[in-house]
Formats: structure tokens, sequence, C-alpha cells
């Protein structure tokens, strides 16, 4: 190892953005999501999280907005990278129900922050799935994505490391 490596290891590091669980669950492959647009990657790639009851928190620093019926919160970060958490499938039918808006939309948040509290037990019996696909969404400036969690997460744990171009 040479004097400089130290450093350009260093830097290589910073290029990465760490994206971190906004719930408590399992960590799913996004081909195993009930829904085409999310199993096939129309929307971005990631993973999904089979989750456990609590709430929706902050994936990363950036601004977010949340959806009118409080299933969906997306994020940029100041690095322009640009993130969707959509809990569950169909349920923007739901209109809202068994969502509770905690944060506020057009905000600066902070990784971890609570944004949405959410009633498991009404979404399971009222919506097609509660698997939430955490998706990158402009992966056109993505150089590579690492999904580096496996089995249960909690709010907080490193989900996923992006690299942008």
């Amino acid at each position: 190892m040479g004097l400089f490596d130290f450093f350009k290891k260093k830097k290589e590091e910073e290029n990465w953005i760490n994206i971190y669980s906004p719930l408590n669950g399992k960590v799913i492959p996004l081909e195993e999501v009930p829904d085409e647009a999310f199993a096939g990657r129309m929307i971005g790639d990631g993973c999904a999280i089979d989750p456990n009851e609590g709430s929706i928190h902050a994936i990363a620093d950036a601004e977010i907005d949340i959806f009118e019926t409080n299933h969906a919160v997306s994020f940029e970060t100041k690095d322009e990278l640009e993130m969707i958490v959509h809990f569950g499938i169909d349920t923007v039918a739901l209109g809202g129900q068994g969502f509770e808006r905690v944060g506020e939309a057009g905000t600066e948040v902070s990784k971890g922050d609570e944004l949405v509290k959410y009633d498991l037990a009404y979404i399971s019996k009222n919506a097609k799935s509660t698997m939430t696909p955490v998706i990158i969404n402009n992966m056109d400036d993505v150089e590579k994505l690492e999904v580096v969690a496996t089995g249960d997460v909690s709010v907080g744990d490193l989900l996923m490391r992006v690299k942008l171009k």
C-alpha cells in the first residue's frame, strides 16, 4: 500500500451516498413486490421492505414531498439523488386512510426523522400488499447501486449505497 492509497480510498468512499431503512421489517428483492411497475424496475431500482408496525422515516438528509394520501414520500438529496418510499401496493386507493402525516412536505429532513405513521393492520386488510419499495428514481445518474442490507432491518440501518456518475 502506497503512501497516498489511504487518501484515494477515502475519496472513493466520499462518492457514495448512504440510504437508510425507512421502516422496521424484512428486506426483500424488488422482483418479489406484487406490482409489475416496481418488480420490473420501471420506476427505478432499489429494494423493498416487508414492514412491521411503526412509521416511515427519512432515508437520508434530503428535501421531501409527502403525497396527498400520505402513502408515499419522495426525497431529493443535495447531490440530486431522487428517491421514493412507496408504502404498500394500491395504497393510494385508501385515500389516506391508515396513514397519519407527521412530517411537513417541502421541508428539509434529516436521516431518521419520522414522516408518516401507518396502521399496519388496517392497511394489510384493505390494500393489495404492505411490501414497501424503496426506489432510486433517477437511475440514469447512478453509476452503481448496492443493496447492503439483508434480512431484518430497523429504522436507520444502512439499506443501500449509491454512487452517482
